[in-house]
């Protein structure tokens, strides 16, 4: 593939990839040998069994991937009601054989127009997060809680190149954890500000609780 023009000649290369925030650039990673579905059943034997590893210190000796809020809460034995399904994946997380380092600045110019909707559909009004809000202030004051997050969730559907809305989006927002992950059948694309698990060496750093996990 052409260096120069590496993004275009892999997106259009059908190819399943993964672009990871460095702290110099961009990680992608692709040239995937394996590919782990987990759900609240496997996961403990999928982290326990990778922990085991003998590496061989290769850059490509890791799974790069991510899981939900469902399979964390399961993992910390927090019981929550039984959520909607979309029926995707709790988790998915891939080996790559292949890893290519990026600049800060993702060159790659779109081949195909988007089809997009301006209208967003939200799932609470502001009179129903006031409910909510109040509620969670009063478990606040007493102590049964000391944070809560209200997340309002924004939904269209369009068509667009997920490739060309994650480099636009990186550069007016560059979030610390941003990723993209591009598979046959979807894509994936999140700006999250912290990791939950960073591994150098022997030794864990646990962080704030987010989506998904990296090993160096």
């Amino acid at each position: 593939m052409n260096k120069k023009n590496y993004l275009l000649d892999l997106d259009n290369s059908k190819k399943p990839f993964i672009i990871y925030k460095s702290d110099k650039g961009f990680d992608l990673y692709t040239d995937f040998s394996k590919k782990v579905i987990l759900n609240n059943n496997n996961i403990k034997k999928f982290i326990n069994k990778n922990n085991k590893l003998k590496s061989t210190h290769k850059e490509t000796d890791l799974f790069v991937g991510f899981f939900g809020y469902e399979i964390l809460n399961n993992l910390i034995d927090v019981k929550i009601k039984k959520q909607k399904t979309i029926n995707f994946p709790k988790g998915i997380f891939y080996k790559p054989e292949t890893k290519i380092k990026l600049s800060n600045i993702l060159e790659y110019k779109k081949t195909r127009s988007s089809d997009s909707n301006d209208l967003f559909k939200i799932n609470i009004d502001k009179k129903s997060y006031k409910v909510v809000f109040d509620k969670f202030k009063k478990k606040i004051k007493s102590g049964e809680t000391y944070q809560i997050k209200i997340c309002t969730k924004y939904s269209n559907k369009s068509e667009i190149d997920a490739l060309d809305f994650f480099c636009r989006l990186v550069k007016s927002n560059m979030a610390p954890e941003a990723f993209m992950i591009k598979d046959k059948n979807y894509s994936i694309i999140s700006c999250s500000p912290e990791n939950l698990i960073t591994k150098k060496k022997k030794f864990y750093n646990n962080k704030t609780y987010s989506r998904h996990f990296k090993e160096n």
